[in-house]
């Protein structure tokens, strides 16, 4: 490949996220679940325009996901089937939330971020991020959806690079609805976990946990992680610091702090070189959406320090997520 079609490439890499938003949003994947169908066939089921939804699946089949046969049929693939609602490690929800006005629009003024350090997306839309998800419910549970899926397989993993035995009680700080919480206690059958959470996340959380037959050993606890968090022998914070910057991170773990006991920060964590790494982009979401950094493990070590911990080890857990452990 020339240094000109790589560019290419890159820049029309733009037309692909909404055509797989379009494909999760008619459920085209669970369409296909029982046999290959035609375009004319799925327009039929999810109420498309035949010819619209047909160049649409040409698309998607040209990049693998989905598969055209010599019928005319379109056929699930390897990568379509993570389109599927609720299957394993499904990222339909993650599909829709990228093309989002939300979390799209505030692109076309990256550079306005850079040039500011602030995240486009308050100058796009008069409020933050978290705050706009708060009056948006459509779009708050897409989101919540896709916080509940999208790194889903990375739960065992950062289960696994840690032994919490010693701990009777984990506290899961910012947890959403409770995936990490309920992959530690099933693997520990011992501990009792503590979910702190907003108060319009609790009633999804209650829902997982009573699924996975946990709620008796769990409690939902409403607050605020900037102020204070419940009492548990060690706290556990996942892919939420990294939404703040340094300043507002930096409350969060002195909040932990006063808690008196350990902290685990699983978050990604951008290693050095030129190589492709996923956090390298997930920053650049922080810096236009939210407003917080990925960071290296050098920039994670003192952030927890400065709030008064002292680190003493990271473990890589998968290829995006590392596990931080400060006392």
């Amino acid at each position: 490949m020339t240094a000109r079609q790589q560019l290419t490439q890159y820049l029309t890499g733009k037309w692909i996220p909404p055509v797989l938003a379009a494909v999760a949003e008619f459920g085209i994947a669970d369409e296909l679940t029982d046999k290959p169908l035609t375009a004319d066939e799925l327009a039929d089921r999810v109420g498309a325009d035949p010819r619209a939804l047909y160049r649409v699946l040409r698309a998607a089949a040209s990049i693998g996901v989905f598969a055209e046969d010599s019928d005319g049929r379109f056929v699930l693939t390897e990568t379509a089937e993570l389109l599927r609602s609720g299957g394993p490690g499904s990222m339909r929800a993650a599909a829709r939330m990228f093309a989002l006005e939300p979390f799209w629009t505030p692109y076309a003024r990256i550079a306005e971020s850079v040039r500011t350090g602030e995240p486009a997306f308050a100058s796009t839309f008069g409020v933050s991020i978290y705050d706009y998800l708060g009056t948006h419910p459509d779009d708050a549970a897409v989101f919540g959806a896709t916080v509940a899926t999208f790194h889903g397989q990375a739960m065992a993993p950062i289960v696994a690079a840690h032994d919490f035995s010693a701990y009777g009680t984990v506290v899961d700080v910012g947890g959403g609805s409770g995936e990490l919480l309920i992959e530690l206690l099933t693997a520990y059958p011992t501990i009792r976990g503590v979910l702190l959470e907003l108060d319009a996340v609790l009633p999804a959380a209650r829902a997982a946990f009573e699924a996975a037959g946990l709620i008796d050993r769990v409690q939902l606890v409403a607050g605020d992680f900037f102020t204070a968090v419940p009492a548990g022998d060690a706290y556990l914070i996942k892919s939420c610091l990294h939404n703040f910057t340094d300043d507002q991170a930096t409350r969060i773990l002195r909040a932990i702090r006063a808690g008196g006991g350990p902290v685990l920060v699983a978050e990604t964590m951008i290693p050095a070189g030129n190589a492709p790494h996923y956090s390298k982009f997930d920053d650049i979401e922080m810096l236009v959406i939210a407003g917080g950094a990925d960071r290296t493990e050098r920039e994670w070590s003192d952030l927890v320090a400065a709030a008064g911990f002292t680190p003493r080890e990271v473990v890589q857990c998968d290829e995006r997520f590392s596990l931080l452990v400060a006392d």
